[in-house]
């Protein structure tokens, strides 16, 4: 299979609450901006300390005129590092560069002004200093031994009379402040580290705790109606307010007609799928067990073409597969892994309040069943049976009746009750016959005019090429609107003939029952309760289907269901 997506995750547990990893301090915490920042304004105070304490002296008295040109020099240094200061991070070379000008600088003057001696020495520690906050002490003792060493070596070569302890003595200060400045960055460093992790672990501790309050909120919503249609409502909106997306899409599985789209919103799909139809996405995780992230979608293999990024999780409930779901974003900004987590269990909500819902309405329709059959036998064993003896005594009435006239009404009460049994028996039947598992919409409507051409003269002509099968809920709502229209035209239409078409292949289910009878006109048609029209619609529209009636008068009436698939 070819590529999904430049990026597909699958879901992974959440982390546990209430337990906290160890500290590790981020690899690129001693880039920080806040360290960065305190650092530069302790150069900062530091360098104009010794600036400061280098023109007093200068000012004394104590210097020559001469020593005035490197005192501008240390001065302009001075302003241009305040306005332009060395970045103190680990590893650029803007600071490295910036760490050895200005101690090249520094140096100089200070040879140039008598060596130990001058006014300018205490540069040295704003050049160790810089050095020891930007890299630690491996980067501070290598710059104090090297302006030791630049200062020390010419001192000792042409000085008349060199003090070996003034050497020893600024060789100490420097060294100690590269110590100093290098210790400080890092117990500074480690503060802010400490600080870091305190707030990324405070950040996961705020996102668990709003995690665990919408799966609050999810599990104690979904579960709570039994009612499929309720529940898919609810649970569309609930993803509005989690996800945010732009596309939304619930997919319910059905073993004999694959996949029925019971919530699309964002985007246009037919209202069945088979398995091979299904976008790669939503293919590939039907076959697995935990939701994928997209954070970029392939060309087609998504729900909406111009989606960026999106969410697929298959809804399992008992380890079966009920459905699929899946969410989708046109906009920049992607979906998360934190949104997975999250889809990850609303999923497992999802399905189980899908399941029990099916199951609820699966005992619904088999209770309704079984009462339609209770009662089919109750009204065999107590009416039928009751008006079968009226009728018997009515015969006996009649043959020891005298009088003609008696005998005529007695015959005619007893013909009246014979024809009452008859249309129980054809009731009871009615009843009795329905869409199973085993029988199918084109078996129950072959029972059904057998019946009626035996009680009528009405000329019915059936067709029926079913290739496939559909959901069981569907063909009993199917059967049940083809009953009605075949009762109609038996009763009301006063019709010679009647066509009957049940047709089904991979696309579609059309039913079509037409009959040559007096017809409608077409406010008839149109009114709520006429000839069980609005009964008939309102079956057709429970399962999607198009219903629509074509009458006029005289004209004969057609009543014909389609269904895409």
């Amino acid at each position: 299979m070819t590529q999904l997506g430049s990026a597909v995750r699958r879901a992974q547990s959440p982390p546990r609450i209430g337990t906290a990893p160890p500290l590790e301090v981020p690899a690129h915490i001693e880039a920080a901006a806040l360290p960065g920042e305190n650092f530069t304004s302790v150069v900062t105070a530091i360098r104009w300390t010794t600036t400061a304490a280098a023109l007093l002296v200068l000012s004394s008295g104590a210097r020559t005129q001469s020593d005035a040109v490197p005192g501008a020099v240390v001065l302009t240094l001075a302003l241009w590092r305040t306005i332009s200061p060395v970045e103190v991070t680990r590893g650029t070379r803007a600071a490295l560069v910036g760490i050895l000008t200005e101690a090249a600088v520094i140096v100089s003057t200070v040879v140039a002004t008598d060596y130990w001696t001058s006014p300018y020495v205490l540069g040295v520690f704003t050049v160790v200093s810089v050095a020891g906050f930007s890299g630690g002490m491996s980067t501070s003792l290598p710059t104090a031994a090297a302006c030791i060493a630049a200062i020390a070596i010419p001192y000792h070569l042409r000085a008349a009379t060199p003090d070996l302890r003034l050497t020893v003595q600024w060789a100490g200060e420097i060294s100690l402040v590269a110590v100093v400045t290098g210790y400080a960055r890092r117990i500074t460093l480690r503060a802010s580290a400490e600080t870091t992790a305190f707030l990324g672990r405070l950040q996961q501790l705020s996102e668990a705790n709003n995690l665990l309050l919408e799966l609050h909120r999810v599990a104690s919503s979904l579960p709570m109606s039994l009612d499929l249609g309720e529940t898919l409502e609810s649970s569309a909106s609930r993803l509005r307010d989690l996800f945010e997306p732009d596309v939304v899409v619930i997919l319910v599985r059905d073993e004999t007609s694959g996949w029925t789209v019971v919530r699309s919103l964002g985007v246009s799909l037919a209202a069945h799928l088979e398995d091979g139809d299904l976008p790669p996405l939503l293919e590939t995780v039907s076959r697995e067990p935990l939701p994928l992230l997209a954070s970029v979608i392939d060309p087609g293999a998504g729900l909406a073409p111009d989606s960026r990024s999106g969410i697929y999780a298959p809804l399992r409930a008992h380890q079966e597969l009920v459905g699929v779901l899946a969410v989708e974003r046109i906009s920049a900004e992607p979906l998360t892994p934190s949104h997975l987590t999250l889809m990850e269990a609303f999923a497992e909500q999802l399905a189980v309040a899908i399941d029990n819902a099916r199951w609820f309405s699966r005992i619904g329709t088999l209770a309704a069943e079984r009462e339609r059959s209770r009662i089919a036998r109750d009204l065999h064993d107590s009416v039928g049976q009751s008006l079968a003896l009226v009728g018997f005594e009515l015969d006996r009435a009649a043959k020891s009746a005298s009088e003609d006239e008696i005998r005529q009404q007695v015959h005619e009460l007893r013909e009246t009750v014979r024809s009452v049994v008859g249309e129980l028996r054809e009731t009871l039947s009615d009843l009795r016959t329905d869409v199973s598992e085993e029988h199918g919409v084109g078996q129950a409507l072959h029972e059904f005019v057998a019946r009626v051409r035996r009680r009528t003269e009405l000329e019915i002509c059936l067709e029926v090429d079913a290739r496939r099968r559909l959901p069981l809920a569907v063909e009993r709502e199917l059967w049940r609107i083809a009953q009605e229209a075949i009762t109609n035209a038996e009763r009301h239409a006063e019709a010679t003939s009647v066509t009957v078409v049940w047709a089904t292949d991979d696309r579609s289910a059309v039913l079509r029952v037409t009959d040559d009878g007096r017809g409608m006109p077409s406010a008839d048609h149109r009114r709520p309760g006429g000839y069980g029209l609005l009964g008939m619609q309102e079956r057709a529209d429970a399962i999607g289907a198009t219903f629509a009636v074509t009458s006029a008068p005289g004209a004969g009436t057609e009543v014909r269901v389609t269904l895409a698939l």
